[in-house]
């Protein structure tokens, strides 16, 4: 695959049932990181971003929300952007959940195999990335 093949597919706005899927997905990882965010807190295996306070705590729980919102925005949108920015999130994701690894274990985990879960069904996405007609068939 050519460089200018890769911006093409990645370029291309995915169809609107992927865009739903997409939507969902994101959805979901919003719900589900608030539900570990509380579990995290309250049994005191608390995740990096959860365990600031005042001012701080409000910027963390923030930016890891925006990024979610950020996708879900560009998926209903139908943005061809959506796509890329769900896959770099993601990888995001699993990179903050892997700082939590050495000290909370027991929060960490769920973290990781979530951001696992949402990199996986966002790349599963790939599959409504439609094929533009190429210049040589017009």
């Amino acid at each position: 695959m050519a460089n200018g093949d890769f911006v093409r597919y990645f370029g291309t706005p995915l169809s609107r049932t992927w865009n739903r899927v997409l939507f969902l997905t994101w959805g979901l990882f919003a719900v589900a990181i608030g539900f570990l965010a509380a579990a995290s807190q309250r049994t005191g295996k608390r995740l990096w971003w959860v365990d600031a306070h005042g001012i701080h705590l409000f910027f963390t729980i923030a930016l890891i929300y925006f990024s979610a919102v950020a996708v879900i925005g560009l998926a209903v949108k139908q943005s061809r952007f959506a796509l890329p920015v769900a896959i770099l999130v993601g990888i995001a994701h699993i990179v903050s959940a892997c700082f939590d690894l050495s000290e909370t274990t027991g929060s960490a985990i769920p973290a990781l195999v979530l951001a696992i879960a949402t990199l996986a069904a966002s790349l599963a996405c790939m599959a409504g990335i439609g094929q533009r007609p190429s210049a040589r068939a017009q």
